[in-house]
């Protein structure tokens, strides 16, 4: 297919090269890469079922996407096919766009399109799909090229003149297959097409066109091949929380290695394009390239079920923890995973050892989540298993008395030390710049004999006099006061 400026100097399809060269004395030929091409094609049709899972590989180079049920979850047709536009665009790739009822009408719009034969590229209703394909010259019709110039000299320039003639006499010199593909094109026939696939292992490849040695160029290159994936993805209705991105370097130097390998992981397990590329764009900015690239592949590591999120009636105004997820993860990328910490809670009776400062892994909470919905899934218990239940509950509570109400746990402050203060002691009393009442009755705390940091300590609340309040604790064994809070 030629391009833009051969096609105006008058280069087109089937020109021999003796009339080509004279038309445009600067053309340059390319050999056809049959399997090139193919993978070409494949590539662009896996990012494509992010759209729809009908995609089909079609005659020309031509991918076709079955759009009916998709129209509204991307916001109308024009927004879908502008989306679709974008995405083939951002494969590397140019397209010409063709929508109608029928497979064939679409094909013949897109084609019509490349040819400049007509402005008509979206067609929504069946009346006008006939209007409009009866104007399309007949040119257009797959096996036009094998049968020369026969239409013109029957004067059949356009399809509406084909579909004038007789039955018989189209099938005699063209074939029976023409009339079959009139049927399909305006939506008289059913037409059946086999869907692709998508592999069932992501693996994507690209070749550079040229040596790149900056962060930002490979960031642009592979947004191609993480297109891809996003479609792979879309197409096993899955969502990756890793994959490696394994560059090809040139033999610049002796001692360079060949290859280097980028492994990209996260905590939330995604399939959102512009996340991933933005976690990307943060690791090769941070990585150092020992030689120029001069080919990428990009391989889905870890790979689980994506559930799509469930929409309700009326939105409530709740928190979106998958945003408040990815946000702590570009921080870590950006920042380093270990400057972005949070508090981990414990269970330990010593209040030094109840919570912790650690990395930010939102894997952990999301695992205790899984855990407690699996707990509230159980099978109930059988009628029998409740009845003993009941019963035992029964005596138990014939055996115990139960004070009316429970003891009241001893409060807490807002603001504890990192390491407890030791405090004087005068006239036998705890002294922080004045003399401090106890006011609260004795909490013990016995813990931390299993890792060797044992501690008896009785806690009780004091006051300074001039309504501050204070959290202090006696050392059981030797007697020590220590102040351990501020309450508010």
């Amino acid at each position: 297919m030629p391009d833009l400026v051969a096609f105006r100097l008058g280069v087109r399809p089937g020109s021999t090269r003796s009339h080509a060269f004279a038309l445009a004395p600067q053309l340059t030929l390319l050999a056809v890469d049959i399997d090139e091409e193919k993978r070409a094609l494949e590539s662009v049709a896996l990012a494509l079922l992010v759209f729809t899972p009908k995609v089909v590989l079609a005659h020309a180079n031509t991918v076709l996407l079955e759009v009916g049920a998709s129209t509204r979850l991307f916001g109308g047709l024009r927004a879908l096919l502008s989306k679709v536009t974008s995405t083939v665009k951002g494969c590397g790739f140019t397209s010409r766009m063709g929508c109608a009822p029928t497979a064939w009408g679409g094909w013949l719009l897109a084609h019509a399109r490349t040819r400049r034969v007509t402005r008509r590229v979206r067609i929504v209703k069946e009346t006008t799909l006939v209007r409009v394909l009866d104007s399309l010259p007949v040119s257009l019709v797959p096996s036009a090229e094998s049968h020369g110039n026969v239409f013109e000299q029957i004067g059949c320039a356009t399809l509406a003149d084909l579909r004038r003639l007789p039955r018989k006499g189209v099938a005699r010199r063209f074939g029976p297959g023409i009339l079959q593909w009139l049927a399909q094109a305006y939506g008289q026939a059913a037409d059946p097409r086999e869907a692709f696939c998508a592999p069932a292992s992501f693996e994507a490849r690209l070749e550079l066109q040229a040596r790149v040695d900056s962060a930002e160029a490979l960031l642009f290159a592979s947004r191609r091949l993480v297109l891809q994936l996003v479609g792979w993805l879309s197409a096993h209705h899955a969502a990756v929380s890793k994959f490696s991105l394994l560059l090809e370097h040139e033999l610049a130097a002796r001692h360079a290695p060949k290859t280097s390998t980028l492994d990209i992981a996260w905590a939330v397990p995604t399939r959102d394009a512009d996340h991933i590329l933005w976690l990307l764009r943060e690791k090769l900015n941070q990585a150092t390239l020992v030689a120029p690239v001069i080919e990428m592949k990009l391989f889905a590591d870890q790979v689980s079920e994506h559930a799509p999120p469930s929409d309700t009636l009326f939105p409530m105004p709740t928190s979106d923890n998958e945003s408040m997820a990815q946000l702590l993860e570009r921080l870590s990328a950006r920042l380093g995973a270990e400057n972005v910490v949070q508090l981990v809670e414990r269970d330990d009776h010593r209040p030094e050892a109840a919570m912790s400062i650690e990395a930010y892994q939102p894997a952990r909470e999301a695992k205790s989540r899984r855990g407690k919905k699996t707990e509230k899934a159980k099978e109930p218990a059988s009628e029998e298993t409740e009845i003993e239940a009941e019963a035992e509950d029964a005596e138990i509570d014939e055996s115990l008395e139960l004070p009316d109400r429970a003891v009241p746990s001893q409060p807490r402050p807002c603001w504890i030390l990192e390491a407890p203060q030791k405090l004087m002691l005068r006239n036998e009393r705890p002294y922080y710049r004045r003399p401090l009442k106890l006011i609260s009755r004795t909490e013990r705390i016995e813990a931390g004999w299993w890792d060797g940091n044992g501690v008896q300590r009785d806690y009780y609340v004091a006051d300074g006099d001039h309504g501050r309040m204070f959290w202090v604790y006696r050392e059981r064994l030797s007697g020590s006061w220590f102040l351990h809070g501020f309450f508010g």
